[in-house]
């Protein structure tokens, strides 16, 4: 009984403690940024670009400071829908070119409406995790109920981009419209 009783005080001071819970705190956001790197894979999966738009690598560009800290890389070298898959973190607009998939980090919002009138015209499939991006023009957003990781495609910027979002995709995410420029 001594024992019991020494092993429960034991676990009520660690639960008690704030640096567990911080450490809970980081683990939850390692697994989200995870969840959020595999969906990243999917997006290319399930996405289709014109050919004429297609390069021949699958180039995921992370544009601002890298919200994933390097949880994107084991994708480098795996292929996807027949493209070999090439991970870059870029700070220009000059550097978007060559992107198939744009995930703009939340640091970068405030440049998001100059770098949306740059990409017009373009074939790059737009990714962000700040609130409102796909209201925005943006055309996936990463979104947060109930501490679920959830999705919200923006139809019109997708279509405004010539990319196709396959439909098994479209059932698992909200949709929005707005008239993109």
């Amino acid at each position: 009984m001594r024992q019991f009783a020494s092993a429960l005080i034991a676990l009520l001071v660690a639960w008690a403690t704030p640096a567990p819970f911080a450490s809970a705190q980081d683990s939850l956001r390692l697994v989200e940024q995870d969840i959020k790197a595999g969906l990243l894979y999917n997006f290319l999966r399930y996405t289709q670009w014109p050919p004429q738009g297609q390069a021949a690598d699958a180039v995921v560009c992370i544009y601002g400071r890298d919200p994933f800290n390097g949880r994107l890389n084991p994708m480098a070298g795996r292929t996807v829908n027949q493209r070999t898959i090439e991970v870059r973190i870029i700070h220009d607009y000059s550097e978007v070119g060559s992107c198939s998939l744009l995930f703009v980090s939340a640091d970068e919002r405030s440049r998001w409406s100059a770098l949306h009138a740059y990409l017009a015209g373009r074939n790059i499939l737009t990714v962000s995790d700040y609130d409102g991006f796909a209201r925005d023009g943006g055309m996936i957003e990463f979104t947060r109920v109930n501490s679920r990781i959830g999705v919200r495609i923006n139809v019109d910027a997708v279509q405004g981009a010539n990319l196709a979002v396959e439909d098994r995709l479209l059932r698992l995410a909200n949709t929005v419209r707005t008239s993109t420029p």
